[in-house]
């Protein structure tokens, strides 16, 4: 893919990365933001990227899930002057893919495919 990537940090102190989708002096649009999770494990650190909306939630329009949030920038620390390691960036290309994946067409007669979102 060839995004332009951003990382916020927002007035909650979560880590935000997605792709740059319009920014003016005042604002900055990030398509299909994610959350970076970073929790220590074994002496390493794990990291997860977490849709900030799950796209299960989303109404497709032309086999697409995308979201786009607005962030103030009086209200958030924008990342400069560094660029995002290719393996988060990856991670985040495979979970906007897959979010983006058009379904199979469910024939008629069949049941329509269930998303559990809690276990029972």
């Amino acid at each position: 893919m060839d995004n332009k990537y951003v990382t916020i940090i927002d007035n909650t102190g979560r880590n935000i990365l997605g792709t740059l989708a319009n920014e003016t002096a005042t604002e900055i649009d990030i398509l299909n933001p994610v959350m970076i999770s970073v929790t220590p494990q074994n002496g390493q650190f794990q990291v997860q990227l977490i849709p900030l909306f799950l796209a299960e939630f989303i109404a497709a329009k032309n086999d697409l899930r995308n979201f786009t949030y607005t962030y103030s920038k009086s209200n958030i620390a924008l990342g400069k002057n560094f660029d995002v390691d290719v393996r988060i960036t990856s991670q985040y290309d495979r979970i906007i893919e897959a979010t983006n994946k058009p379904k199979a067409p469910v024939a008629s007669g069949d049941k329509p495919e269930v998303v559990k979102l809690f276990d029972e």
